[in-house]
């Protein structure tokens, strides 16, 4: 595959699951083998999982938008820089209760695609402190 056409794939996760929330996206994009690794939450996201993620997300941030703001590709890995925008109006699994606050956050992925075009593998780091901090939702006496 061509940069650009990598990038395009990439481009449709963020598009068609994440903002518009077409599940049918994993189905055809990712990997059955797929390993989300998330960061901030220390814990892996298989491609089953990744649904029930984006389903819980969007539920919690009914509006959620992320824009890709940058794109690297190298070889078979795809590096993007998105900003996730959204209001707290629904209840996430963790059942803290809506805020109606709005978050911005910055997140960064890495993905490695295989040979087929599917992605393989993805390493997410987002600003997990930046949310719980617009949606004050910290423990009291700590600093953001």
């Amino acid at each position: 595959m061509s940069p650009d056409e990598i990038k395009a794939r990439g481009r449709r996760i963020t598009d068609e699951l994440f903002n518009q929330g077409d599940l049918s996206v994993v189905d055809e994009l990712i990997d059955p083998g797929y390993t989300e690794y998330l960061a901030a939450e220390h814990k892996t996201v298989s491609a089953a999982e990744l649904k029930d993620l984006i389903t819980d997300m969007r539920r919690a941030f009914p509006d959620l938008h992320a824009h890709t703001e940058q794109q690297i590709v190298e070889g078979d890995t795809l590096v993007q820089r998105l900003t996730v925008t959204g209001t707290h109006d629904g209840v996430p699994p963790s059942g803290a209760p809506a805020t109606g606050k709005r978050i911005r956050v910055s997140v960064v992925d890495i993905s490695r695609i295989g040979p087929d075009g599917r992605f393989m593998q993805r390493w997410t780091l987002a600003d997990q402190l930046a949310v719980l901090s617009q949606l004050n939702l910290l423990p009291a006496g700590s600093a953001p």
